[in-house]
């Protein structure tokens, strides 16, 4: 049986999920509306992807039957300044993912809580693709000079190959 904080930390691991594939569908739309169409894609694939991973845990916490409790009341960033400020943003909550995500291996591995931590040593190397995606997007984002005709062409010509 789980330990009551490690429910907690997983509940809270499974609203984070389900905040990024929010805020990342906001950010496709966002993109979209920029007319950064790639970026657009990238980000609505990327939902996809963390609601994926929010389905997990939810199917995890089933499967040993603890309910999942979903936060309804997520508010998400709406607007951005430019490009390398959604690609920033989302950088930095990709951070906050893979910290909480050590911390829950971390206290499962440290409360014999095995069957946890073997569950999570899938998200601990998703994160790390995830990060090193966007910190890769991000140092190339520094040879576009930041202005919006750049952005255009950065998002027509590298972003495409990451959709």
């Amino acid at each position: 049986m789980l330990k009551n904080k490690n429910i907690l930390n997983l509940n809270n691991q499974l609203n984070l999920e389900k905040y990024s594939s929010n805020l990342y569908l906001q950010m496709s739309a966002w993109c979209e509306i920029e007319n950064f169409k790639n970026a657009s894609i990238f980000f609505k694939k990327n939902s996809k992807e963390e609601l994926e991973h929010m389905e997990k845990i939810f199917n995890y916490l089933c499967d040993i039957n603890i309910l999942p409790i979903i936060n309804s009341n997520i508010k998400i960033k709406t607007n951005f300044n430019s490009l390398l400020d959604v690609f920033k943003y989302a950088y930095k909550n990709e951070i906050k993912n893979t910290y909480n995500i050590n911390l829950i291996s971390d206290f499962s591995f440290k409360n014999k809580d095995f069957k946890t931590f073997h569950f999570l040593s899938w998200y601990i190397l998703k994160q790390k693709d995830e990060e090193k995606i966007l910190k890769t997007i991000l140092e190339n984002l520094k040879f576009f000079n930041y202005n919006k005709k750049n952005m255009l062409m950065f998002d027509n010509l590298f972003l495409s190959k990451y959709i």
